[in-house]
Protein backbone atom coordinates (compact mmCIF):
# COMPACT_ATOMS: atom_id res chain seq x y z
CA UNK A 1 0.00 0.00 0.00
CA UNK A 2 2.96 2.29 0.56
CA UNK A 3 4.78 1.65 -2.59
CA UNK A 4 1.19 2.73 -4.24
CA UNK A 5 0.83 6.20 -2.54
CA UNK A 6 4.22 6.71 -2.88
CA UNK A 7 3.65 6.05 -6.85
CA UNK A 8 0.70 7.60 -7.33
CA UNK A 9 2.68 10.85 -5.89
CA UNK A 10 5.13 10.34 -8.56
CA UNK A 11 2.83 10.51 -10.97
CA UNK A 12 1.04 13.51 -9.66
CA UNK A 13 4.39 15.14 -9.81
CA UNK A 14 5.16 14.02 -13.75
CA UNK A 15 2.09 15.05 -14.90
CA UNK A 16 2.51 18.16 -13.18
CA UNK A 17 5.80 18.94 -14.42
CA UNK A 18 4.36 18.02 -18.21
CA UNK A 19 1.62 20.16 -18.56
CA UNK A 20 3.36 23.40 -16.54
CA UNK A 21 6.26 22.87 -19.94
CA UNK A 22 5.50 25.79 -22.24
CA UNK A 23 4.00 24.00 -25.42
CA UNK A 24 4.43 27.48 -26.79
CA UNK A 25 5.38 28.16 -31.15
CA UNK A 26 8.19 28.40 -32.20
CA UNK A 27 9.13 31.64 -34.17
CA UNK A 28 10.73 31.66 -37.72
CA UNK A 29 12.07 33.81 -40.51
CA UNK A 30 11.77 33.44 -43.92
CA UNK A 31 14.13 36.18 -46.15
CA UNK A 32 14.36 36.36 -49.32
CA UNK A 33 17.40 38.19 -51.23
CA UNK A 34 18.07 39.34 -54.75
CA UNK A 35 21.73 38.15 -55.81
CA UNK A 36 21.08 39.41 -59.73
CA UNK A 37 23.86 41.02 -59.75
CA UNK A 38 25.69 42.34 -63.15
CA UNK A 39 22.49 41.61 -65.62
CA UNK A 40 20.74 44.20 -67.90
CA UNK A 41 17.15 44.14 -66.02
CA UNK A 42 17.52 42.69 -62.66
CA UNK A 43 14.53 43.57 -61.14
CA UNK A 44 12.43 40.43 -59.67
CA UNK A 45 8.53 40.46 -59.12
CA UNK A 46 7.27 38.05 -56.32
CA UNK A 47 4.20 36.83 -53.98
CA UNK A 48 4.32 34.62 -51.20
CA UNK A 49 1.41 32.95 -49.70
CA UNK A 50 0.29 30.93 -46.66
CA UNK A 51 -2.99 29.37 -46.12
CA UNK A 52 -3.87 32.25 -43.88
CA UNK A 53 -1.85 35.20 -45.27
CA UNK A 54 -0.94 36.45 -48.69
CA UNK A 55 2.17 38.68 -48.49
CA UNK A 56 1.05 40.88 -51.63
CA UNK A 57 3.39 40.79 -54.67
CA UNK A 58 6.78 42.96 -54.00
CA UNK A 59 9.54 44.57 -56.38
CA UNK A 60 12.97 43.37 -55.49
CA UNK A 61 16.31 44.84 -56.89
CA UNK A 62 19.76 43.46 -56.66
CA UNK A 63 21.34 43.00 -52.64
CA UNK A 64 17.20 43.91 -51.58
CA UNK A 65 15.77 41.49 -49.29
CA UNK A 66 12.24 40.42 -47.95
CA UNK A 67 11.83 38.90 -44.80
CA UNK A 68 8.81 38.07 -42.76
CA UNK A 69 7.92 36.27 -39.16
CA UNK A 70 5.73 33.48 -38.34
CA UNK A 71 5.09 30.80 -35.70
CA UNK A 72 5.47 26.89 -36.12
CA UNK A 73 3.63 24.50 -33.54
CA UNK A 74 6.73 22.75 -31.17
CA UNK A 75 8.44 19.52 -31.39
CA UNK A 76 7.35 18.78 -35.21
CA UNK A 77 3.47 18.59 -34.64
CA UNK A 78 2.83 20.88 -36.92
CA UNK A 79 3.88 22.17 -40.49
CA UNK A 80 3.93 25.67 -42.14
CA UNK A 81 3.14 26.43 -46.06
CA UNK A 82 4.28 29.11 -47.90
CA UNK A 83 3.35 29.12 -51.47
CA UNK A 84 5.85 31.55 -53.74
CA UNK A 85 5.90 32.73 -57.14
CA UNK A 86 8.81 34.52 -59.02
CA UNK A 87 8.62 36.41 -62.49
CA UNK A 88 11.79 38.05 -64.09
CA UNK A 89 12.88 38.91 -67.08
CA UNK A 90 14.36 35.32 -67.23
CA UNK A 91 11.03 33.51 -66.90
CA UNK A 92 8.81 32.02 -63.84
CA UNK A 93 9.55 30.04 -60.90
CA UNK A 94 7.27 28.62 -57.88
CA UNK A 95 8.81 26.93 -54.84
CA UNK A 96 6.89 25.09 -51.51
CA UNK A 97 8.43 26.46 -48.49
CA UNK A 98 7.53 23.32 -45.89
CA UNK A 99 8.40 24.75 -42.04
CA UNK A 100 8.38 22.35 -39.33
CA UNK A 101 9.96 23.35 -36.17
CA UNK A 102 13.17 21.06 -36.14
CA UNK A 103 13.81 23.41 -39.53
CA UNK A 104 16.11 25.31 -37.54
CA UNK A 105 18.81 22.93 -38.14
CA UNK A 106 18.98 23.63 -41.50
CA UNK A 107 18.04 27.51 -41.35
CA UNK A 108 21.02 27.77 -38.88
CA UNK A 109 18.55 28.87 -36.31
CA UNK A 110 15.31 30.28 -36.94
CA UNK A 111 15.79 32.61 -40.33
CA UNK A 112 15.23 30.53 -43.03
CA UNK A 113 17.41 32.42 -46.12
CA UNK A 114 16.34 32.13 -50.10
CA UNK A 115 18.47 33.44 -52.67
CA UNK A 116 17.05 34.90 -55.96
CA UNK A 117 20.40 34.06 -58.88
CA UNK A 118 20.69 33.68 -62.97
CA UNK A 119 19.46 30.21 -62.54
CA UNK A 120 17.01 30.02 -60.06
CA UNK A 121 15.62 30.21 -56.59
CA UNK A 122 18.29 28.74 -54.28
CA UNK A 123 17.99 27.95 -50.44
CA UNK A 124 20.77 28.82 -48.36
CA UNK A 125 21.65 26.78 -45.28
CA UNK A 126 22.15 23.28 -44.38
CA UNK A 127 21.68 19.84 -45.28
CA UNK A 128 21.76 16.70 -43.23
CA UNK A 129 24.23 13.78 -44.33
CA UNK A 130 24.92 10.26 -43.18
CA UNK A 131 29.05 10.17 -43.19
CA UNK A 132 28.94 6.51 -41.43
CA UNK A 133 26.05 4.74 -42.53
CA UNK A 134 22.38 5.77 -40.57
CA UNK A 135 24.24 5.65 -36.88
CA UNK A 136 25.80 8.98 -37.02
CA UNK A 137 24.20 12.51 -38.31
CA UNK A 138 25.99 15.45 -39.50
CA UNK A 139 25.34 18.78 -40.78
CA UNK A 140 27.23 21.05 -43.68
CA UNK A 141 26.50 24.28 -45.56
CA UNK A 142 24.70 24.22 -48.93
CA UNK A 143 23.95 26.21 -51.62
CA UNK A 144 21.04 24.25 -52.96
CA UNK A 145 18.99 24.84 -56.13
CA UNK A 146 15.21 24.08 -55.12
CA UNK A 147 13.77 26.54 -58.41
CA UNK A 148 15.05 26.53 -62.00
CA UNK A 149 13.95 29.42 -63.65
CA UNK A 150 11.21 28.48 -66.78
CA UNK A 151 11.41 30.50 -69.85
CA UNK A 152 8.47 32.27 -70.32
CA UNK A 153 5.67 30.49 -72.65
CA UNK A 154 4.78 32.51 -75.86
CA UNK A 155 0.97 32.28 -74.78
CA UNK A 156 2.40 33.84 -70.90
CA UNK A 157 3.94 36.47 -73.12
CA UNK A 158 1.38 36.81 -75.58
CA UNK A 159 -1.15 37.82 -72.16
CA UNK A 160 1.67 40.32 -70.91
CA UNK A 161 1.66 42.24 -73.83
CA UNK A 162 -2.21 42.56 -73.99
CA UNK A 163 -2.29 43.61 -69.99
CA UNK A 164 0.32 46.42 -70.89
CA UNK A 165 -1.50 48.13 -73.72
CA UNK A 166 -4.99 47.82 -71.77
CA UNK A 167 -6.13 44.62 -73.40
CA UNK A 168 -5.57 45.87 -77.29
Amino acid sequence: MKALVSWCLVLQVIILHVNSAETGDVDFTLLIKNEMYNFKKPAVFYRCQSSKKDLGWHKSLPSSEFQWSFEVPQFGNGVKIHNCEFRSRIGTANIEIKTVSTTAILCDGQVCRYAIRRNGIYFIGYELYYPFGWFFEMSRPVEKLVEPWKPWSPHQLEALRRRKHGGD
